[in-house]
């Protein structure tokens, strides 16, 4: 087929996840569900769009770092948008992992990288 030299694999499109307005202990479980599935996929990248997020917990924090655990293994990219001033932002910062995750300003950003 023209143009499909090189690799048979497919691509495939990022997933993004936007979570609801709190993660927290009462929500974590539809939003682990929701990482889990987005692990499960075949595409290389998953965006957890925190910008709509006006409180996260440790528990959501928790997901998030076990994700990236089971995206780093195998080979695949979590990216993380949180824009400067959210909660999602300031949680990152103060736990020191801005550093240590992909953390994007915007959506846009995200998918670019």
């Amino acid at each position: 087929m023209p143009g499909s030299a090189g690799s048979s694999r497919a691509v495939h499109e990022p997933t993004i996840i936007s979570p609801p307005a709190e993660l927290d202990v009462a929500t974590v479980d539809a939003f682990r569900d929701s990482l889990g599935a987005a692990v499960r996929t075949n595409g290389a990248r998953v965006v957890i769009d925190l910008s709509e997020v006006g409180f996260i917990d440790s528990t959501a924090l928790g997901a998030i770092l076990q994700a990236n655990g089971e995206l780093r293994r195998e080979q695949r990219e979590l990216a993380i948008v949180a824009p400067r001033g959210t909660a999602a932002a300031v949680l990152l910062t103060l736990s020191g992992l801005r550093g240590t995750l992909a953390v994007y300003d915007s959506r846009s950003s995200a998918l670019r990288a």
